[in-house]
């Protein structure tokens, strides 16, 4: 900026002008000066009002610590953001991306990143819906059965799994959507974790949301619905992420009376309440599968093998690759 100010200054000494066509010059020169430094040096609220009106209607939010790495992202861009012109949002742990992936394109293509703290016993992150009164009236109750071990109450001191960390992510990203309004800013929304490698076209915006009705994909189900990958409406959307609230909403037996308590995974529970809802579930033929690479966190499930024709990323559950190689063409 300093050098065309010096030569302005340069070019006004060379030229012999009467001093009023002198003083029209000195204008023009300002005028293309001032131009230059708004086209090769856009302002912050420039950079804000093009992100503001954004015509994408569609939101991807990916949920919980960033993993897959850079290959699995890769597919993100050019199998379902890219072909569907969706925008980006995240909801991670505080500072949890630091160690893997301080610098991951996911966090430079997002819209929107909100965070939650991250709970050395997530029965503190519990007491945030509606406070304490839960610990006396539904974790007492179901500590008296055999829920240590599936995954439902993951996350609480004393059981195994991630289902109160999933189902309370859940609820901090219903508040992040509150906070920003995202209801009024996008009509689909798809509700996803970071270390998905798409390997074929994720078709979104064909999918009928009429009546209640929301999408996840086949396989597995255990016992209920898959709680890895969801598409729902603006609608819906809050009351599909209202899990833990309507669990304890209700009386401590209310759901497990249905079932019995051997049934009272992550996946019955979010059955469950979709159908306490009147939400309607259908699925589409999975394009996807889960998988890591060498240092990615997992509370539950550790890599089972390297991914046919994709060096140094590992495959977490076999089954979601044998169901995608069904619908997509073979990577080798």
């Amino acid at each position: 900026m300093s050098n065309l100010w010096t030569k302005k200054r340069r070019l006004l000494s060379s030229i012999s002008l009467s001093s009023s066509n002198q003083r029209i010059f000195v204008v023009w020169i300002s005028l293309i000066v001032f131009l230059y430094s708004k086209l090769t040096h856009p302002s912050h609220d420039q950079f804000a009002h093009r992100s503001a009106t954004t015509t994408n209607r569609t939101l991807v939010i990916i949920m919980g610590n960033l993993r897959g790495g850079e290959k699995a992202w890769d597919t993100l861009y050019k199998n379902v953001l890219d072909p569907n012109s969706a925008d980006l949002a995240l909801i991670i742990g505080e500072d949890s991306y630091l160690p893997l992936y301080p610098n991951s394109t996911l966090l430079k293509r997002a819209k929107l990143m909100c965070t939650f703290p991250e709970y050395t016993d997530w029965a503190d992150a519990v007491d945030q819906i509606n406070g304490e009164g839960w610990r006396e009236t539904h974790l007492s109750y179901f500590s008296g059965l055999k829920l240590r071990r599936n995954g439902l109450l993951g996350g609480i001191a004393g059981y195994i799994g991630s289902g109160a960390i999933i189902f309370m992510i859940r609820w901090f990203l219903s508040q992040c959507i509150i906070d920003h309004d995202l209801l009024n800013k996008y009509e689909r929304f798809v509700i996803t974790r970071a270390d998905h490698y798409y390997q074929c076209n994720h078709t979104i915006n064909e999918l009928d949301l009429q009546n209640n009705t929301m999408w996840i994909p086949e396989g597995e189900e255990w016992g209920g619905y898959t709680d890895r990958h969801l598409i729902v409406g603006r609608k819906n959307l809050l009351d599909a992420l209202d899990i833990f609230p309507s669990l304890l909403r209700e009386s401590p037996d209310y759901f497990i009376s249905q079932a019995g308590q051997i049934n009272m995974n992550p996946e019955y529970i979010l059955k469950q309440v979709w159908m306490y809802k009147n939400l309607t579930v259908k699925t589409f033929p999975r394009v996807m599968f889960t998988a890591a690479i060498s240092g990615d966190t997992t509370r539950w499930k550790t890599p089972e093998g390297e991914v046919p024709g994709v060096p140094g990323l590992f495959l977490k559950y076999p089954n979601e690759y044998h169901l995608t190689q069904n619908n997509c063409r073979p990577l080798v």
